[in-house]
């Protein structure tokens, strides 16, 4: 057991360059292809003769396709498997994302968007189960927080890559560009990742034997039997209360990416080029949160819950304190933005490891597809779409960046709740 805790520096190190690696790929690619819209934006709503609000409404339409094939991922991954599905995904996506630059007017842009949400939906459930079945407990954090480094960094290229395309071609180039590498990835997620534990050739024998004995030994040590009813999650307070907190978080995170080149953009001072370097930057801080966060819960005690809830209410707090600076002073509250983004991202592997923890592999698939599916379905919905509406009946952005800023402090909130009825009986019996 010790051996697997030091991870890469002893048994299995090959998981952290092959399979860890690939997903971090995947999570990227999708991540870009989501964001990249707020680049598009601008241009799109001039050009297609959109409101404020139905950008809003473009910007919340990926997440009811996201939230119908997420809350069916956990079934999906368990019947066809992690591997089979993350490539279906790849490819779809890949082409609704390409997809949308054929788009001529608000509602052919809201169907595509629906769409690449649909397509985009079975990947966070299906690469929690992937990853559970090759890293154990004692090191799962560091490979979930390493995985989800992936998001930030797509947001981050996806500024000034897509702000560059912008500037010497349009946005129907850009998104088709950048819709492209999802397809070629996908001949490479094939190759790479093995089809199961057992045929990983780059594993010894002896490695597969001590990895495997952990994982099996994790499983035992529930209570509950693995035959109970998936649907038991719900009397598991934690996933209500990591549900609502992840939901909150989700609003001020997709209000923010959506917006936040238009927000730069009505400065009037920075350039296409600049707004995307500078929207992107808080994704490069948000990569240091996660990986800062996810060592440091793996260090104290594997301490889930106040790593993820602490870092959440302090991005609430900078937001709110960024809707009350002046125009005049624009580069303050771009500071503001760069600080937000550390901690911003901080609960995303946490609560998904917490889950895989406190549930057996049978529960915790379709815990971790309800929690995402919801959350991601209340933020990514809500998010743009308040401040859309916001932004249509003010003169500036300040109350949209009060309410997303108060969201993220609310969610912070609910994950400090967010209690197993394992840790509740046992405070109980104290």
């Amino acid at each position: 057991m010790d051996k697997l805790i030091s991870g890469e520096q002893a048994v299995g190190r090959n998981r952290w360059l092959v399979v860890l690696p690939m997903v971090f790929m995947v999570y990227m690619l999708a991540y870009f292809d989501r964001v990249n819209i707020g680049m598009a934006l601008p241009h799109m709503t001039k050009e297609l003769n959109m409101t404020s609000v139905q950008a809003g409404w473009i910007g919340g339409g990926f997440a009811w396709g996201y939230a119908f094939t997420q809350l069916l991922a956990g079934w999906l991954a368990l019947k066809f498997g992690s591997r089979r599905l993350i490539a279906i995904c790849l490819f779809l996506f890949g082409g609704a994302a390409m997809l949308t630059a054929l788009a001529n007017d608000f509602w052919q842009v809201l169907t595509v968007r629906i769409l690449l949400g649909a397509a985009e939906g079975p990947i966070y459930a299906a690469t929690s189960m992937l990853l559970a079945q090759w890293f154990v407990k004692a090191e799962r954090g560091r490979a979930f927080g390493i995985w989800n480094l992936g998001a930030p960094l797509g947001g981050f290229l996806a500024g000034p890559i897509s702000g560059a395309l912008i500037a010497h071609h349009d946005w129907r180039i850009m998104l088709i560009v950048e819709g492209l590498p999802a397809w070629l990835f996908c001949l490479a997620w094939f190759k790479a990742v093995p089809k199961n534990f057992e045929s990983a050739k780059w594993l010894s024998a002896e490695d597969r034997t001590v990895i495997k004995k952990e994982l099996d030994a994790e499983q035992e040590s529930f209570k509950q039997p693995e035959s109970d009813p998936w649907w038991t999650i719900f009397s598991e307070p934690a996933v209500w209360w990591l549900t609502l907190g992840f939901g909150l978080n989700m609003i001020l995170l997709y209000g923010i990416t959506l917006w936040l080149p238009s927000i730069m953009k009505s400065y009037g001072v920075l350039s296409e080029t600049t707004i995307g370097f500078v929207a992107g930057a808080p994704f490069v801080m948000t990569m240091f949160g996660i990986w800062f966060i996810s060592r440091r819960s793996d260090k104290h005690g594997m301490e889930r819950r106040w790593h993820a809830a602490i870092p959440t209410m302090i991005s609430g707090l900078l937001v709110i304190a960024a809707a009350f600076v002046p125009v005049s002073l624009y580069y303050l509250q771009i500071v503001l933005f760069l600080a937000m983004g550390f901690t911003l991202k901080m609960l995303m592997p946490l609560i998904f490891t917490r889950l895989t923890e406190i549930l057996p592999t049978r529960k915790s698939m379709p815990a971790v597809a309800f929690v995402s599916g919801v959350g991601n379905l209340i933020g990514q919905f809500l998010g743009p779409l308040l401040v859309g509406y916001i932004r249509a009946n003010s003169s500036d952005y300040t109350v949209s960046l009060l309410v997303l800023g108060l969201c993220g402090l609310c969610g912070g909130i609910a994950i400090a709740f967010a209690k197993s009825r394992a840790d509740l009986q046992a405070a109980a019996a104290h």
